[in-house]
């Protein structure tokens, strides 16, 4: 079967799969919110994606929050497939509406322009520092779309660089470090200089990480997602492959996470959250983390994907309830360093210039003014399906498929994605 008819064949499964999700989904709201009473009651219910080590951090706050507070917070975690059909569902039925909900800038965009977000206005009347001037400029950008706000920033988050400072001292690779980014080419030169049980590098979540790729070759999501075989993604992806054809990166069977915590790797690229994980295994006074894995030294970019505070519109909610939402999304701004530990980035300038977030290690990635002004983020409405092709990322980068084959297949895969959406 050729290429296009097995993307035809994707397209159509989807459309299919959106049509049983959406009923699915009404069966799951009867049951899964809570009370059906909510909209009059003092309850604020909270739906999010917290499900790793973020939720029992958010959790406490929520504890210590419902101890002085008139409305009491019920936190409902559940994994991101679950949240955006049940969000659809209950914004089809109009019933158990949540009052709070937490995601990603991309699901910020494509909530509002489906005409289910209020916008801050009211949120801000309540609780004033919930601004534009109290936030990083890309992060607000994030939660901005024609000029209304429709979101507070909470967190960032992406792929980093860990390095295990023993290996780096032990093979005199300094100077990869020197200017706090970490390039592909720099990789690449590792070849010869570790042995040969060593890695240089295990790659980890390759979509994820490539946005920041992406944007230093250049390239954008609202310019550059029309053609995904364009020179802005051929380039990197192209530097991602000579990197792991040198022999210097892991193979895609090795447990990236394992080898770096073990010392056969000195750098690993592990999502911002891993530090717990990597402390606790190799100790945390022998890693570091510096920025995401740089396309050159010449554009630096350090793209990062944002959790938002949101709320959907409620034709039954009361004005009091929703002062109450925004006093609860204003406490965690004020006590957001309460669950720094689990390896977020604030986005808030609160905790940035604050001499205790500082010292944290995912601090390298706001500290100076160089690496705040690298910070880049996009809601573009289509943006989330740049990532929609895994394996096929993978099966690029490690020599599964040929270069040209496999950024046609990305491609198709995206537009399927996104004329399925402009469809529904």
């Amino acid at each position: 079967m050729s290429l296009s008819k097995r993307v035809t064949g994707l397209r159509r499964f989807a459309k299919a799969a959106v049509a049983v999700c959406a009923s699915l989904g009404l069966v799951f709201a009867v049951g899964g919110c809570g009370a059906a009473s909510a909209g009059e009651s003092k309850t604020l219910y909270f739906w999010n994606g917290l499900v790793g080590d973020d939720g029992p951090a958010m959790q406490r706050i929520i504890k210590e929050y419902n101890k002085h507070s008139e409305y009491k917070v019920v936190f409902q975690p559940m994994n991101g497939n679950d949240l955006t059909t049940k969000i659809y569902s209950v914004m089809q039925t109009g019933k158990n509406i949540p009052d709070l909900i937490i995601a990603d800038q991309f699901q910020t965009a494509v909530l509002q322009s489906q005409g289910l977000l209020n916008t801050m206005d009211d949120w801000q009347k309540v609780a004033p520092e919930l601004k534009e001037s109290n936030f990083l400029p890309a992060t607000w950008k994030g939660v901005t779309i024609g000029g209304k706000t429709y979101g507070i920033p909470l967190y960032l988050y992406q792929m980093a660089i860990y390095y295990n400072k023993e290996l780096v001292k032990k093979y005199n690779l300094q100077y990869i470090l020197d200017d706090g980014y970490v390039t592909i080419d720099e990789i690449k030169s590792l070849k010869g200089k570790l042995p040969k049980d060593v890695y240089g590098l295990t790659y980890g979540n390759l979509p994820w990480a490539f946005m920041s790729l992406l944007y230093g070759a250049g390239g954008t999501l609202e310019n550059d997602m029309d053609d995904l075989t364009k020179d802005a993604w051929r380039k990197p992806m192209q530097k991602l492959k000579d990197a792991y054809d040198t022999g210097v990166v892991a193979p895609m069977d090795v447990d990236g996470e394992q080898a770096f915590g073990s010392g056969k790797a000195v750098f690993a690229q592990l999502g911002t959250w891993a530090q717990g994980n990597m402390s606790d295994t190799l100790g945390a006074d022998k890693i570091a983390e510096a920025n995401t894995l740089q396309y050159d030294a010449d554009n630096p970019v350090n793209f990062f994907y944002q959790c938002n505070w949101m709320q959907l519109k409620d034709p039954h909610r009361s004005a009091a309830k929703s002062a109450a939402a925004a006093d609860f999304v204003n406490y965690v701004y004020e006590h957001w360093m309460d669950w720094a530990e689990v390896g977020s980035i604030s986005p808030a300038y609160r905790d940035l210039n604050n001499p205790e977030y500082q010292k944290l290690i995912q601090a390298s990635f706001t500290n100076g003014k160089k690496e705040r002004d690298a910070i880049k983020t996009s809601n573009y409405l289509y943006g989330g399906y740049a990532t929609a092709g895994w394996g096929t990322y993978n099966d690029i980068v490690y020599g599964n498929v040929g270069l040209e084959e496999g950024l046609k297949t990305l491609d198709l895969m995206a537009q399927g994605q996104i004329e399925i959406q402009e469809e529904s």
